[in-house]
């Protein structure tokens, strides 16, 4: 994640000026949280960014700026940096030919509209949304009446 503040210093450098960043800390002495604010002369946003540690809270307020400046056309997205998970910090990239978010990570299910395999748009009634696989809505309760229905055989001793 310090990559994206190393960019965001060097395209700063370049236009000549320096990005500020601001820390707040929240939370008990034992539970801190950081949110970290920064600003550049010259634009009116202001990146934002919350970790439990100050150096993930300024990369993430980095970060965000750094998306503001791509959505504006400032920087180019293929000049950012990917976004680099460190070993068991989160869910694994897809090797080769996954879906590929903007960051250089998966898409989210959600945001993955067609599935891998065939392509046919994904959801709708009774998908569950993960490479088509069905469910039969209330089947366990279908299951419960029909038992419930049916006479059953008591035997008292």
């Amino acid at each position: 994640m310090g990559d994206v503040k190393n960019f965001l210093y060097a395209w700063c450098g370049k236009k000549k000026v320096t990005p500020n960043y601001e820390i707040r800390t929240a939370g008990n002495k034992n539970r801190q949280k950081f949110s970290c604010e920064v600003r550049v002369d010259g634009y009116n946003y202001i990146g934002m960014g919350n970790s439990t540690s100050k150096k993930d809270a300024q990369s993430n307020a980095a970060r965000d700026f750094v998306n503001y400046l791509v959505r504006t056309g400032d920087v180019k997205s293929e000049e950012v940096p990917a976004f680099v998970v460190g070993e068991g910090d989160g869910p694994p990239v897809p090797a080769g030919g996954g879906f590929v978010g903007p960051s250089g990570g998966p898409l989210p299910p959600h945001i993955a509209l067609k599935s891998e395999g065939n392509e046919r748009p994904m959801g709708g009634p009774g998908s569950s949304g993960y490479g088509g696989a069905s469910w039969d809505r209330g089947a366990n309760l279908k299951e419960y009446y029909n038992k419930r229905e049916s006479p059953e055989e008591h035997t008292s001793e």
